[in-house]
């Protein structure tokens, strides 16, 4: 079987597959020292045991000015229940992540001197509870960095800026 260039054969004794059952959802799992993407809604064969999971790509088609585009975000870890997946005998093991994603704004303030500083992370969470960069790429291409507005009780904006990642 040919995974992501890597030429794999596995005895038919003492091995299950894999699918990923999440559309647009790509694994990267590691098999004998080496990383294979796994794509979604196929089945592949690989020797039983514990298999560590690498990291994952989710892909979603969309349009852009008319012309369809694919949207990705990568994983970071944490990868809760996604670290590794285990292989049965004659079974096959379903992978699932990514949708409903849920977003998370930490916000902490701190104070030096005259100058308080407000940072507001982004956290993006798969249902697996595996853990996304907030980077998100739009085709090849990273897209600009999302800028943000504080707004005051009053409704008015006390502070305008850039997402700055890190």
């Amino acid at each position: 079987m040919l995974i992501g260039g890597t030429l794999a054969t596995y005895a038919a004794t003492s091995s299950g597959k894999v699918k990923v059952g999440t559309p647009g959802m790509v694994v990267e799992i590691e098999v004998r020292g080496r990383v294979a993407p796994l794509p979604p809604n196929r089945e592949v064969p690989l020797p039983t045991g514990e298999h560590k999971i690498k990291g994952i790509k989710l892909h979603a088609q969309g349009v852009d000015k008319g012309k369809p585009v694919i949207w990705r975000i990568d994983s970071t870890t944490p990868l809760g229940k996604l670290a590794s997946v285990e292989i049965t005998d004659g079974q096959t093991t379903t992978v699932e992540g990514g949708e409903p994603l849920t977003v998370k704004t930490p916000v902490s303030v701190s104070k030096k001197g005259p100058i308080t500083t407000v940072t507001i992370g982004l956290q993006i969470i798969g249902k697996a509870q595996e853990n996304y960069r907030p980077v998100v790429y739009k085709g090849r291409s990273r897209v600009p960095n999302p800028k943000i507005q504080i707004v005051g009780e009053s409704g008015t904006a006390v502070a305008t800026g850039t997402y700055e990642y890190g």
